[in-house]
């Protein structure tokens, strides 16, 4: 064990912490919680948040508490996974259901640093359910949990706060620049770049030059050849179902890839051709949409009836202005509204190569892929920042937290 540290139910901990019952330094105030009817709340409609047990799910006219207290999840699927934070500080005049518990930080502990300790630690044990997970309230009340020194815990609080500010200023970056190729997308792509004139189209108006085709006349519009669950490997070609097409459409990292035998890909290609860099997949299944423009030359092959592939596309059309068309708001309603299915929506290749598309000159196109394409890109460097200053947080909460590195300004 290391000089200055001691081992306790937590691990190892700093030998001026202590681990405590969250009860023992916190005030419990869910006997004020109220929950509200959808119908209730609409008849309530104001400014003041209501909270559940992820957030504000709406705002009405009157508040319980008033002040800053720190919300946690109750119940829920994310009690479970914890895909998100289950802890988060509500502050200003708000109401809250059920759902979420309501605490204060008694004279031992911070606010902010309960709330980063929660989202960080394990809480499968005290959770009870399966249909529908639970942490009650005598499950909250003894969570155990390492207290520093007061002193420390709010500079933990500070600079973890600091980094979250940092990931919710990128955020608001995101955001608005996502709302600015929105609108971009809107006018280029019915009223491209420097026209005057206009006409009327199967699409609306567009400008005079412009022509409207049909999707099978200007590419082979099919799927992939059906591949078994036996073939499926652990090595050898990715195969990629709807769920890793959203995924690469978003520019994500894969997770849980399949794979099947190089020698069934090599059949498969051979017999009925392969995805091919500048071919274009979209998800028909589940998730409608989802537009992928193969941007490289790795091999892979993709599950039949889950996506729709466009291969051949005219050497007349720009592939990237192809792609920002099928991603435009006015194409994504398009296809939901003539995907059909009562339980799980689908998108046929018999529908979908009948759509229309409006199509500039070919200098036009590039000139509106290079447009868009580079607001795409900007959107991404963000994104990527996001997700470094993500794996900062993570790994400060993992040392901060546990101790292993010591604030500074406070030893």
């Amino acid at each position: 064990m290391r000089e200055g540290y001691k081992m306790t139910t937590l691990g190892e901990i700093p030998v001026d912490w202590e681990v405590v019952k969250l009860g023992e330094v916190s005030v419990n105030y869910d006997n004020l919680r109220k929950p509200l009817k959808s119908s209730d709340r609409q008849n309530m409609q104001g400014l003041f948040p209501y909270y559940g047990a992820q957030g504000i799910i709406d705002s009405i006219n009157n508040y319980i508490f008033s002040g800053e207290y720190l919300l946690i999840a109750e119940d829920g699927e994310n009690v479970k996974s914890r895909k998100y934070d289950i802890a988060l500080i509500a502050k200003g005049q708000f109401w809250v259901n059920n759902h979420a518990h309501v605490i204060l930080n008694n004279d031992k502990s911070n606010l902010v640093y309960l709330k980063y300790y929660i989202n960080f630690m394990d809480i499968k044990p005290y959770v009870t359910g399966l249909a529908q997970p639970k942490l009650n309230k005598n499950a909250l009340e003894n969570l155990q949990i390492s207290l520093p020194p007061l002193p420390e815990q709010q500079k933990i609080a500070e600079i973890l706060s600091t980094v979250d500010a940092k990931i919710e200023n990128i955020s608001k970056q995101i955001q608005a620049n996502k709302a600015l190729k929105k609108g971009m997308m809107q006018r280029l792509l019915s009223k491209g770049i420097g026209h005057s004139a206009f006409k009327n189209s199967p699409l609306g108006e567009i400008p005079l030059g412009w022509k409207v085709v049909k999707i099978e006349d200007i590419a082979d519009v099919t799927s992939s050849k059906r591949v078994h669950r036996a073939d499926y490997t652990n090595l050898g070609i990715p195969f990629f179902r709807g769920k890793e097409i959203t995924q690469l459409s978003k520019g994500e990292v894969l997770d849980n890839i399949v794979y099947i035998k190089e020698e069934k890909f090599n059949e498969l290609k051979q017999k009925y051709g392969a995805p091919l860099m500048g071919d274009i997949l979209i998800s028909a299944v589940g998730t409608i949409g989802s537009i992928y423009l193969i941007n490289n030359d790795n091999d892979f092959y993709f599950k039949d009836g889950n996506l729709i592939w466009l291969r051949e596309i005219s050497n007349k059309l720009n592939k990237k202005y192809l792609s920002q068309y099928l991603k435009s708001n006015v194409f994504q309603k398009i296809i939901d509204n003539i995907s059909s299915g009562s339980s799980q929506k689908a998108l046929t290749i018999v529908k979908f190569k009948k759509l229309n598309i409006p199509i500039p000159n070919f200098p036009e196109q590039q000139k509106i892929a290079e447009i868009l394409s580079s607001m795409d890109a900007k959107i991404e460097v963000l994104e990527a920042k996001k997700v470094q200053y993500q794996e900062l947080k993570k790994g400060l909460m993992q040392q901060l937290l546990t101790g292993k590195i010591r604030v500074n300004s406070y030893i």
